[in-house]
């Protein structure tokens, strides 16, 4: 039994009503969306944070004349990071 089913049979059961049983049908396969080529070997890394963080990496952009991009900028930092921490810092190509 699925989580929805059970906690929906728990609800009826708790209420005395019926519940109304929605089924919801498995994503075709065929939907997956292909990686771009670019992105082979990599993978997202993101966190929500406070506007004034992006506020300021687009300061150091800006002062390094926007030859950075955000993803280079990221990838700095966290090196930086990793160098304090004393682990193993990541190459950049």
């Amino acid at each position: 039994m699925s989580k929805i089913k059970s906690l929906q049979q728990a609800l009826s059961n708790s209420s005395g009503k019926a519940a109304a049983v929605i089924e919801r049908e498995p994503a075709p396969a065929n939907l997956t969306r292909a990686r771009q080529p670019s992105r082979t070997g990599q993978v997202n890394i993101s966190a929500w944070m406070d506007a004034n963080f992006k506020a300021s990496l687009r300061l150091v952009q800006a002062r390094k004349g926007g030859s950075a991009s955000l993803q280079d900028l990221m990838a700095e930092a966290l090196n930086d990071l990793f160098t304090k921490y004393d682990v193993p810092t990541i190459r950049q190509e």
